[in-house]
């Protein structure tokens, strides 16, 4: 705990002490929620939608076998005292052999939506920092702060230094994207937020 905020605070020192040396004119730190903002442009919400479309029918077959299941411990427990005992076993056994296979097919639709959905983001904001590099230029900005990032130190910010919006604004203006049928933002967010 004391080597995590030992590191917190020498980053914000170094961090500081970089923007002071850099030739431009020393400006105001301002900061920037870089997930939400991954979020909100438009090249995330279709990236994210494109996702979820890819995954929906690993998703339905995944709900489809657990129903399977489902109806198969219900027909044990309604029909337990009517089985013979080698017949309890053998249903025992279907039921924990298909159980086993789908939490085994699950944990892997997980990672590698999970994957997808860490490419997605990495790539982004791979891009963001052009973008936010001539955002804090063109407004005189001496910092950018990432307060998504619990490691970078800031414990309180006014709502006047964060320039997350803007930045977006300014990502769609670089990386304009076709347009598609949007889901609703705070849907997409609520998703993004589950997973």
């Amino acid at each position: 705990m004391t080597t995590s905020i030992l590191s917190s605070a020498l980053l914000t020192v170094v961090l500081v002490a970089a923007a002071s040396a850099q030739t431009s004119p020393a400006g105001k730190t301002v900061i920037l929620q870089l997930q939400t903002a991954v979020l909100n442009t438009r090249e995330g919400h279709q990236a994210f939608t494109a996702l979820d479309v890819k995954f929906a029918p690993r998703k339905a077959e995944l709900e489809k076998k657990q129903n399977e299941i489902g109806a198969l411990q219900e027909q044990f427990q309604k029909r337990a005292a009517t089985f013979s005992a080698d017949a309890q076993r053998q249903l025992g056994r279907e039921i924990d052999k298909k159980t086993k296979a789908l939490n085994y097919e699950a944990e892997a639709t997980q990672t590698d939506y999970e994957q997808e959905q860490a490419d997605i983001i990495q790539g982004i904001e791979r891009k963001f920092h052009a973008v936010v590099d001539k955002y804090a230029r063109d407004n005189g900005f001496g910092i950018v702060l990432d307060v998504t990032n619990p490691q970078t130190g800031a414990f309180w910010w006014g709502n006047a230094l964060d320039i997350t919006n803007e930045v977006v604004r300014a990502y769609d203006a670089a990386y304009p994207v076709a347009t598609a049928p949007e889901t609703p933002a705070g849907a997409q967010k609520e998703e993004w937020a589950k997973r």
